[in-house]
């Protein structure tokens, strides 16, 4: 069974999905008018969701064919997964580091500074980046 009329395996559609599901919580958490702790709940739920599907989809299918990018990293898809990566990476760790940020200031009844505007503003920007590139990936890979 596959969704979207892809030739992608049903994982990594239910994992495309997931990731719609992600990029709208972070919409939600970037543009709610709540407390700050509500703001650092969404996000740090989302950087959590991120993490697992990274460690169990994501990972587990970059290991298998690292071989091909290796072997034939001017290919377009190529491309396309190495600066996914990058992006994704990048947006993993800096909201890993947010999120612990968050759990310790909440944890410890301290005021709530886990970053500057600015900050945020660039770790979202990562993460859109991180999102469109793997969109790319998805139609590159599984609906041309």
């Amino acid at each position: 069974m596959v969704l979207f009329w892809s030739t992608a395996e049903l994982i990594f559609d239910i994992n495309f999905i997931i990731q719609i599901i992600l990029i709208i919580l972070l919409v939600i958490g970037v543009t709610q008018k709540q407390t700050w702790k509500y703001h650092g709940t969404i996000m740090g739920v989302a950087t959590i969701s991120m993490l697992i599907t990274v460690l169990i989809i994501m990972g587990p299918s970059l290991g298998a064919n690292m071989v091909v990018l290796l072997l034939f990293p001017t290919n377009p898809g190529s491309i396309v997964t190495i600066v996914h990566v990058v992006f994704g990476s990048l947006a993993l760790i800096l909201g890993l580091f947010f999120t612990i940020r968050f759990l310790y200031f909440a944890i410890s009844k301290r005021p709530l500074i886990c970053g500057t505007r600015i900050q945020m503003r660039i770790q979202i920007a990562i993460w859109f980046l991180s999102f469109l590139f793997g969109l790319i990936f998805y139609v590159y890979y599984y609906l041309i």
